[in-house]
């Protein structure tokens, strides 16, 4: 049996805000590393994508820890996504819908 779609959508509003602040502590750490590194060209990282395909799979943790399993990394798209809005567009209906009969995890506490 399926969760109400009440309860999917409080699942979905904290796996989205868990991404997202996930994504931005990535990107901090990313960034202190770069500060001051001449060899980062703007002509290399304008043709790499905003969020890769690597960062996506780290953060399989977090849908399991939402979903009660881990990102599929089969559902992950080659070469990354323009942002993490387009990721949570693209991988969480995915992985919401990958396994009907397994119920998200309700979190508990802080």
């Amino acid at each position: 049996m399926r969760p109400a779609p009440s309860d999917l959508d409080d699942v979905r509003t904290r796996l989205d805000t868990d991404l997202r602040e996930e994504w931005n502590r990535e990107q901090a750490d990313w960034d202190a590393q770069l500060a001051g590194d001449d060899a980062a060209g703007t002509d290399l990282w304008g043709s790499m994508p905003a969020v890769d395909s690597k960062a996506v799979a780290r953060m399989s943790p977090i849908f399991e820890r939402h979903l009660g399993r881990p990102l599929d990394i089969g559902l992950i798209r080659p070469g990354g996504y323009d942002s993490i809005d387009e990721v949570i567009e693209v991988l969480v209906p995915k992985m919401m819908n990958a396994s009907p009969s397994s119920k998200p995890v309700r979190k508990t506490g802080g």
